[in-house]
């Protein structure tokens, strides 16, 4: 009979915490590749608001996702809250710097983790679950 081995993925902060982690890696990304293009192919800052859509909608989509996907339960809840901590982490970054964001990214963050924990729990099983 073989030991059972506690998951990552069970502990509910560890889990939350690497899902938000990843998805404030893949914003951070997508914020350079957008600002990369936005210097060098348009020159200026004309798509600077859409590019901003899309780095928060990317963040909060790839957090629920890691998220759902992994735990495998509950994803569209554990979603949203991998994207309300990515809002708490930005607005403490900015209340750092003085500025604070409005309550918008919260609700895309929201509804991105939410589409993204739906898509990750709806997936394929991952191989190195068990």
């Amino acid at each position: 009979m073989g030991r059972y081995k506690k998951n990552i993925w069970e502990n509910t902060f560890l889990s939350f915490g690497i899902s938000v982690f990843f998805g404030i890696a893949c914003g951070l990304a997508g914020c350079i590749l957008f600002s990369a293009v936005s210097f060098l192919v348009f020159k200026g800052m004309m798509f600077g608001k859409l590019f901003n859509l899309l780095t928060l909608f990317i963040s909060g989509y790839f957090s629920g996702n890691l998220c759902g996907r992994y735990r495998r339960r509950r994803g569209m809840i554990d979603g949203a809250i991998c994207g309300t901590v990515i809002y708490a982490v930005l607005l403490s970054v900015s209340a750092v710097f003085g500025e604070f964001t409005d309550l918008k990214k919260l609700m895309i963050l929201a509804a991105a983790g939410a589409v993204g924990g739906i898509a990750g729990v709806n997936s394929t099983r991952p191989k190195n679950l068990m």
